[in-house]
């Protein structure tokens, strides 16, 4: 029997483009535009629009117009990033890591906040006289303060621990080469953990300490102080936030010890972690 071979072969091609036109991708629906390719969805348009801060007499659609053409000239250049290799590279690979664990935890830390219930009014009373720094105690503290980055050996901050002045800190630095910054600024009570600002507050006169923060090291010296009032209206909704905080913080460092504890973690020699170290605020 003589087969039609080109009939057959019409017949694949044809497949083939039914195949294709199936599966082409349309901007319809909760699809608001398709480049190359690769949807970009209304959820996605919504999400770019949580971070612009629209006057009520603006234009919404428009707007949406707008962010939608920044949104496909940064997926045109990601896709030409893609063309060139970038996304092989080992430093966006480690990159794109850190940013998907960053936005887990985040996530993570919005549920266990949404199941932490509200306190009642009796837990809002006790909280608020307990925390005396935070409400009617609150102080505001002038300081005169030297701030660096955080030294590759920690070990060298231990040479200003005999220095009780801001001006033997500098000094300390400056022979160690360490490069700082001075100026003045501000400490709120009501923002300093209560042990710590009861080890600051304890200090001599003109004694400096030190609190790293971000990254940075700072170390000041109180140079005088002022009472903050905080209105009424606004103490409980403070006090039920910090309560809310202190919750959410203490749920993490239960599920992070139940995390650890089930763990394995192997490291390679001389990257275990230090010793535990009891940390000092103040000197």
């Amino acid at each position: 029997m003589k087969r039609n071979f080109k009939g057959a072969a019409a017949a694949g091609v044809l497949a083939v483009l039914l195949l294709a036109s199936g599966c082409e991708k349309k901007a319809t629906g909760q699809i608001v535009a398709v480049v190359n390719g690769e949807e970009i969805s209304l959820q996605e348009l919504n999400a770019e629009l949580e971070g612009v801060n629209l006057p009520a007499t603006a234009d919404k659609k428009l707007v949406m117009k707008q962010v939608l053409q920044q949104v496909i000239d940064r997926r045109l250049l990601a896709q030409t990033a893609k063309e060139e290799g970038l996304d092989r590279d080992p430093t966006y690979v480690t990159q794109q890591r850190k940013m998907s664990e960053e936005l887990l935890v985040r996530m993570y830390a919005k549920k266990a906040a949404d199941a932490i219930r509200v306190p009642d009014a009796g837990a809002i009373d006790k909280y608020i006289a307990e925390h005396p720094a935070m409400f009617t105690g609150r102080t505001r503290y002038k300081v005169d303060q030297l701030q660096f980055d955080m030294p590759g050996d920690v070990a060298q901050l231990k040479k200003l621990e005999g220095d009780h002045s801001l001006e033997a800190v500098a000094a300390s630095l400056t022979a160690m080469g360490i490069k700082f910054q001075r100026g003045a600024g501000a400490i709120d009570s009501g923002a300093i953990p209560p042990e710590t600002l009861k080890q600051i507050v304890a200090l001599p006169a003109g004694e400096p300490f030190i609190v790293p923060a971000g990254g940075k090291v700072v170390v000041s010296v109180i140079t005088g102080s002022e009472p903050l009032l905080v209105p009424a209206d606004q103490s409980r909704p403070i006090a039920v936030q910090a309560i809310r905080n202190e919750g959410l913080s203490k749920v993490g460092e239960t599920r992070l010890k139940e995390a650890r504890a089930k763990a394995k973690i192997e490291y390679q020699p001389n990257y275990e972690p230090a010793p535990a170290a009891k940390p000092a605020a103040a000197k």
